[in-house]
């Protein structure tokens, strides 16, 4: 009897999980890591956002990509800051005096704490040239929830942005 019960105990202690897994937090606050972008031009049925630039302007016209995410779970918060990124990337180009310009940088956003359930930041497209209109320009936007080893990764749908 003794030995049918230590043969139970050991194989439930060998196969559950480990009790650090079990009391991690999740790493988004609510669960699920997730992000939106917000665009000032309208949306088609096709999924083409159009982005209505003025290029009589002194300036090349520029456009905002807004982005509110999820916050990191508050386990995961360093010096009580929840750390979440964005990364916008393009293979859209054109040049200026002998560069090749990305028409949206591709260096990070770290995004600021709303409130305990929200995130946001902002990332510039442009300047857009004149020659660019009428173009559909694509852009791949990334998110990253810092929360050490729970880190999460999430690359979104491509944003397809027509200029007019």
């Amino acid at each position: 009897m003794y030995s049918k019960l230590f043969v139970l105990v050991l194989v439930l202690f060998f196969s559950s999980c480990s009790i650090e897994e079990a009391l991690d937090p999740p790493t988004c606050y609510g669960g699920e890591c997730d992000a939106t972008f917000y665009l000032p031009g309208g949306l088609d049925s096709n999924g083409f956002y159009h982005i209505d630039l003025d290029f009589n302007d002194q300036y090349y016209p520029r456009f905002e990509i807004l982005i509110n995410a999820n916050p990191t779970d508050p386990w995961w918060w360093y010096n009580d800051t929840p750390v979440v990124q964005a990364n916008f990337y393009t293979e859209d180009t054109w040049e200026f005096q002998n560069d090749i310009l990305p028409v949206v940088q591709p260096n990070r956003v770290y995004l600021s704490q709303v409130s305990t359930y929200s995130m946001t930041g902002k990332r510039i497209v442009g300047p857009i040239p004149p020659h660019m209109e009428g173009d559909t320009i694509y852009i791949e936007p990334e998110v990253f929830w810092d929360a050490g080893t729970a880190s999460r990764y999430k690359v979104f749908s491509e944003l397809k942005i027509i200029i007019e």
